[in-house]
């Protein structure tokens, strides 16, 4: 980083608060997939060979079948991919990290379709937050 306090341009401020948006909703993802694995495994017809959540819903299976958790796990799924459109969306340059303040210093964000390091395609984009 050349100039130390890049990351606190005013101008970034819409795409950090997308960014936090995003790492919320991806941690709320994280806690509920706990509680629905552990909620899972103490059924007493517990099949761990049984298809997850996510290939259910690639399915296409009508939500109907899901219980509470599961929809709302539906419902988050969405929103982290609306975020995650979002986020690429505001950033101004692609196969780069941005720097933002994310309330703890300098912290990046960065949408990739090749490997930083090889310069090598990747299989698909991914977008990366490192804080």
């Amino acid at each position: 980083m050349e100039n130390l306090i890049e990351y606190l341009d005013e101008s970034l401020i819409p795409l950090e608060q997308k960014v936090k948006e995003y790492l919320h909703i991806e941690r709320d993802i994280r806690l509920l997939e706990v509680e629905l694995l552990s909620l899972q495994s103490i059924k007493p017809d517990y099949d761990p060979e049984q298809q997850n959540l996510e290939q259910r819903i690639a399915a296409g299976q009508p939500s109907s079948t899901f219980n509470d958790k599961e929809q709302k796990m539906v419902e988050l799924l969405e929103q982290y991919k609306q975020l995650q459109k979002e986020v690429i969306d505001l950033l101004p340059e692609k196969n780069k990290f941005v720097e933002l303040n994310l309330g703890y210093g300098p912290s990046q964000v960065g949408y990739f379709t090749t490997d930083p390091e090889t310069h090598a395609p990747l299989d698909e984009p991914v977008l990366r937050v490192v804080h």
